[in-house]
């Protein structure tokens, strides 16, 4: 397994390759530190897109029925990319500037190949 920290100036870019890259993909969103501990505030479910603009990060998913959550990461100090040591992606990690960390975790780990309808 492997962490790597993203520079500030790459992650609009960078959110923006997951986001096209693994739409769909199913994810789970865990909040850790603070008082809260660990909790788990999303299980399995599709990923719809991943933002950032002046203020923060969005990350939006979808449930059945057509609802869409968002949990917003409000001024981020750092963003992570683990990947598996084959570099398939295993999670995404935003901490914040009070060290609060959002991690958002694919049920398998992935490699884009799998997303990317150029790749036959």
């Amino acid at each position: 397994m492997h962490t790597k920290n993203v520079p500030e100036t790459l992650w609009r870019s960078t959110l923006d390759d997951l986001s096209r890259t693994y739409d769909g993909a199913l994810v789970s969103l865990e909040i850790v530190g603070g008082d809260l501990g660990a909790e788990t505030a999303v299980v399995d479910q599709p990923l719809r897109g991943i933002t950032q603009d002046r203020d923060g990060v969005t990350i939006g998913f979808a449930k059945a029925g057509g609802i869409h959550l968002q949990h917003r990461v409000e001024h981020p100090r750092d963003l992570r990319v683990v990947e598996s040591d084959e570099g398939a992606l295993m999670a995404l990690e935003l901490e914040e500037k009070q060290g609060t960390s959002t991690l958002v975790h694919f049920r398998w780990p992935m490699r884009p190949e799998i997303f990317d309808p150029a790749v036959e």
